[in-house]
């Protein structure tokens, strides 16, 4: 994070084209009985499995509407939703397999067993030209741009695993924080190192919202009341903000190469009645299983923040899995520059430690 003087920035953590045929092809649901079997409830019980290998997806997840909720499945890929009888609609997702979406109705004190083939997403990127173009018409993009919505889509299903991981499984981390100052022949002196500790979820006090991702710090990040500002990047919380989705452009960009590795990028920018500072970048993502590796993000117009002596804030995060296609920040690498002499700062945040509060995740 970005510490300058009086500045904190905030990483991981509140810091046409053509589409391949085969991904065209819907997601099945086989119907395995509709046993009757005597219960004091109704219940929904299922499996989730690859269409390709007939392996059972763990961890997918699978929301049940209205009122079933939204749970993971185990590592064999079952899910049991105890319910009322009535009509609900069945989703079922999984990080680089086509959604399913159904209708299910559940009759009388009966069990309900299905089973639920999930296709492998096959997307065919194009050669793709980026244009310089205003973000006039921000939110998610339109369902014509085939490709760019299917890429989209994988980007928000990374966001909500990350949720519902925080939400089914606790957990506490720690961050270890480095800041060197450059000198004026580009090498650093001495560091500052300091740990933070923290809990999955605490971000979501902080939400992004327009004219708030610079702001006075809280909690672990420090005493606003003392001059210290968060700055925000995004982050999977920001990435699958409604707010954030509705305020910013997403656009294609193809292929790019990041530590050797050859991922997806889709570039986001905030739309251009947004006055204030923001956030403007890309996210990388692995180009077979589609989960989050990388995002760069660059603070926009820094000099209508309240930190008006910044110049420039550019960010890079890496990501891990934490659970099961699951990401979370890893390593993240800021560098600030200034407009009245004060000399660059590189601030570097490691994730050093995961511990899950009650029993862990399925393998």
């Amino acid at each position: 994070m970005a510490d300058a003087t009086d500045s904190k920035s905030v990483g991981g953590n509140p810091m046409r084209v053509r589409l391949s045929p085969r991904a065209l092809v819907l997601a099945c649901l086989l119907w395995v009985s509709g046993a009757h079997l005597a219960s004091q409830q109704p219940a929904l019980r299922g499996t989730v499995v690859s269409a390709e290998t007939g392996q059972p997806l763990g961890f997918s997840i699978v929301t049940l509407v209205p009122n079933g909720g939204r749970q993971f499945t185990d590592a064999a890929g079952a899910f049991v939703f105890g319910i009322t009888s009535g009509g609900y609609v069945l989703s079922v997702r999984q990080i680089g397999y086509t959604p399913l979406d159904t209708q299910i109705v559940v009759r009388g004190d009966s069990t309900t067993t299905v089973q639920v083939t999930l296709r492998h997403l096959a997307i065919e990127l194009p050669p793709v030209t980026i244009t310089a173009r205003q973000c006039t018409n921000p939110g998610p993009p339109d369902s014509t741009e085939t490709v760019l919505r299917a890429v989209f889509d994988q980007l928000q299903e990374n966001a909500r695993r990350f949720e519902l991981l925080a939400d089914s499984y606790p957990f506490r981390y720690r961050l270890e924080r480095t800041v060197r100052t450059m000198n004026q022949h580009g090498d650093t002196g001495g560091s500052t190192v300091d740990t933070i500790r923290l809990t999955s979820g605490e971000e979501h006090d902080h939400p992004y919202a327009v004219g708030r991702v610079v702001e006075p710090a809280w909690g672990p990040w420090g005493d606003g009341g003392d001059g210290v500002y968060v700055i925000h990047s995004a982050d999977l919380h920001d990435l699958g903000n409604p707010d954030f989705v509705a305020s910013h452009c997403f656009r294609l960009a193809g292929r790019d190469t990041i530590g050797g590795e050859r991922l997806v990028r889709i570039n986001f920018e905030p739309a251009t009645r947004i006055g204030p500072a923001d956030m403007a970048g890309a996210a990388y993502l692995d180009s077979l299983t589609f989960e989050l590796r990388y995002t760069e993000t660059s603070l926009t117009r820094p000099e209508r923040s309240p930190l008006n002596n910044l110049r420039t804030v550019n960010f890079r995060t890496r990501f891990r899995s934490v659970a099961r296609n699951v990401s979370l920040q890893d390593l993240l690498t800021v560098i600030t520059t200034y407009r009245f002499g004060q000399r660059p700062k590189i601030e570097t945040q490691r994730t050093v430690e995961v511990r899950f509060s009650r029993q862990p995740p399925p393998p």
